[in-house]
Order: C-alpha cells, then sequence, then structure tokens
C-alpha cells in the first residue's frame, strides 16, 4: 500500500512537471495559461496606454507595429522576436521597457513602464503570452475626452 501512494505521488509530480515546462507559441493560444481575461484586463491597457501611440504605422519604431499582433512574435532577420511565448527571458519586449533596459524612453533615466506593468508583461509572455485574433484583440489608442459638465454642476 505505502509503495502504490508513493508511485502515485512520483507520477502525479511527473505529470506537474512536464506540464510546468510545456511552451506555448501564439499558433496554439488556448494553451496558454493567462488567457483572453489576463490580456484584455492587464495587458491590452498597458499596450494602448505606452506602446501604441509610436509602435504603429507604416514605419513604427524598430519596425514593431502593435496594429497586428502577428509583428510582435516574428522572428526578426538579425535578432529575436519582440515576444517569445513561454520564455520572457527571450523576448526583447521585456529587455527593452525593464529597468535600464534598451528602449529610448528609457536612456535617460525615464520610466516608461511602472514595475508592476513590466510584471504584468513578465507573466503574460511567461504564460504564453495569449492575445486573440479577433477584434476584442485590436488596440486603439487611448484618447483623452474632456467631461462636459452636467446639468447640476453649472
Amino acid at each position: 500500500m505505502k509503495c502504490a501512494f508513493i508511485a502515485l505521488c512520483l507520477c502525479l509530480g511527473l505529470v506537474c512537471l512536464v506540464a510546468c515546462t510545456h511552451k506555448t507559441d501564439p499558433e496554439h493560444p488556448f494553451e496558454a495559461v493567462a488567457g483572453y481575461g489576463y490580456f484584455m484586463q492587464y495587458v491590452k491597457p498597458v499596450l494602448e496606454t505606452h506602446c501604441l501611440a509610436c509602435h504603429r504605422g507604416s514605419h513604427p519604431p524598430a519596425g514593431l507595429s502593435l496594429v497586428q499582433r502577428s509583428s510582435l512574435y516574428a522572428p526578426r532577420r538579425y535578432g529575436r522576436a519582440f515576444v517569445v511565448p513561454g520564455d520572457p527571458n527571450a523576448s526583447r519586449l521585456l529587455t527593452a521597457v525593464a529597468e535600464g533596459g534598451s528602449h529610448p524612453g528609457m536612456r535617460h533615466g525615464g520610466s516608461l513602464l511602472s514595475g508592476s506593468e513590466v510584471d504584468v508583461l513578465y507573466e503574460w509572455i511567461e504564460d504564453g503570452a495569449y492575445w486573440p485574433d479577433n477584434p476584442a484583440g485590436f488596440l486603439q489608442p487611448w484618447v483623452f475626452v474632456p467631461r462636459k459638465k452636467g446639468l447640476l454642476e453649472r
């Protein structure tokens, strides 16, 4: 009985180990741990607020346009992809925006992203970098629209 229990525990441990080391890719987003909800609630606002203003159009900086998700995952001719799902340390996006990163906004001591925003991107990439390939996943630039005074505020 004791040997059967130990064998069962070892088998479960092996299954958990294999599941934790499995890498995902953008072509199989259903395997990503942090899925649709995480992207919509945490990742999309960071990208729209801090990145999309510059990284769109026909000639975006570093060739990274966030208008289409495919450019984020595409391998570069002379380097790594901007996002390598499951491997945040190999993703150029994180090395650029992390503290002391290579992003031009960071070079002069600027704070492009807060620590928690960098952590959001790190977790997202580590968990498979799911990005919906439908209208909900399209990024829109944030535009400030001043609120008009209501009838009672005049």
